[in-house]
């Protein structure tokens, strides 16, 4: 008889829908290679509202609820009236699926709902960088202190096996430095100019093909990418650290003279985020600026929306990633290969 795992959802945008697409279509896979089955019993949304049944929501029928309305269907027998807190506390669910939008402030109310959870005994699974980024010590503590497991492989670099890399395949070594182009707008932004637009130009294409947000400031002034250095620092370091401490300057301040500047020297600019050491401190110093890179750094020639990061590890070496024009699927993945490693670590 195959395990059945009851898991909500916290958030249904662009990347639950596809995840949740992703679980259907997995679902034969999941019943015959892992020996379970996924049952949905709540997803909560701050503007599409509530869904919740103990004994499972057909996940064909919320999709297509979600694609027709943009919402979910008051009038359907399943819609409810609560906040996400309460949908936590009253979904009966072993697994929390966190998926709400991205504080920098202070990674809140997305740490609060991971913390509830793991307060009532359920695993989390989450593509929020905010928690790690802000909180994560804390967070983790109270994971192993509840033995359950704090999942978040697709925070950084969407499906990209970044800490799935450390744990598993780089044991006993010590990560002591990062470095990675971890937004693919800016790096977009600057493939633009490379080809002689303006930075309004590049903009207004990121803007066309949905990469920038109407207000692109939290990818161009860089903090996006200072909550992925963060995260990856306090999981991957220990650096006991937030977004606030990072030196963070605009890729706005780019011209093209800068980038005909670059390529006289042989190098190209790139939007850099870095996590090294602060002997001075006894700490970690992270930084999110533009760079000039020559051309035989690894991550010179990553382009388009494309990211990429190098460890810098004590035995191993240098160990860099690079994934190419990530889509929506990628970032679905990385909450499954989390799903497929909590069945394998929870039998």
């Amino acid at each position: 008889m195959n395990r059945v795992i009851k898991y909500c959802m916290a958030g249904f945008g662009n990347v639950g829908v596809r995840f949740t697409r992703l679980l259907l279509e997995k679902s034969v896979e999941l019943a015959a290679v892992y020996g379970c089955e996924m049952c949905l019993t709540a997803v909560c949304t701050r503007s599409k509202g509530t869904l919740m049944n103990p004994n499972g929501l057909d996940l064909e029928k919320v999709l297509a609820m979600n694609e027709k309305l943009g919402r979910f269907d008051e009038a359907d027998p399943s819609f409810v009236r609560c906040d996400t807190k309460t949908m936590i506390e009253e979904a009966d669910a072993e697994l929390l699926i966190e998926l709400t939008t991205l504080s920098i402030d202070d990674g809140e109310p997305a740490a609060s709902y991971i913390k509830e959870a793991l307060d009532r005994g359920m695993h989390v699974i989450t593509a929020n960088k905010g928690p790690e980024a802000w909180r994560f010590d804390e967070i983790d503590a109270l994971a192993r202190e509840k033995g359950r497991m704090f999942l978040y492989e697709t925070i950084v670099m969407d499906g990209a096996p970044i800490f799935n890399l450390v744990r598993e395949a780089l044991r006993g070594n010590k990560i002591f430095g990062i470095k990675g182009i971890l937004n693919g707008t800016t790096n977009f932004i600057l493939g633009e100019l490379e080809k002689g637009g303006t930075y309004e130009e590049a903009i207004k294409e990121a803007q066309r093909r949905q990469l920038a947000e109407a207000d692109p400031s939290m990818d161009v002034d860089g903090w996006d990418g200072a909550a992925k250095i963060c995260a990856l620092a306090n999981i991957l370091m220990r650096a006991k650290t937030n977004p606030r401490q990072a030196q963070v300057e605009s890729v706005a301040k780019i011209g093209c003279g800068d980038i005909e500047a670059a390529r006289e020297k042989g190098c190209r600019i790139k939007y850099i985020c870095r996590a090294e050491p602060d002997v001075e401190n006894s700490g970690v110093r992270l930084s999110v600026r533009p760079e000039l890179l020559p051309l035989n750094d690894p991550l010179a020639n990553v382009n388009g929306t494309s990211a990429a990061i190098t460890l810098y590890t004590d035995l191993a070496g240098e160990i860099s990633i690079v994934q190419t024009d990530p889509g929506i699927l990628q970032t679905a993945y990385g909450l499954y290969s989390d799903l497929l490693t909590l069945i394998k670590d929870t039998k």
